[in-house]
């Protein structure tokens, strides 16, 4: 399946969970905000929302500091 990460195409198998390609790309899930078509998608979904082929996704690091 195609998909856009940051703006990025890339090519991924399988149909995964949001939580799945983020751990296949070595991100923890509970340190991003994700995008998806336009739609943040809630911390608590995550695991459950679903990746299909031609989302584009923009994925934000949080960073702590001062």
């Amino acid at each position: 399946m195609k998909i856009n990460i940051n703006g990025k195409s890339s090519q991924y198998l399988g149909p995964p969970t949001l939580g799945e390609l983020l751990r296949s790309l070595d991100i923890d899930p509970k340190k991003v905000a994700v995008e998806r078509n336009l739609r943040i998608v809630l911390p608590g979904m995550m695991e459950s929302e679903p990746v299909e082929s031609g989302d584009e996704f923009e994925i934000i690091r949080l960073v702590g500091g001062g």
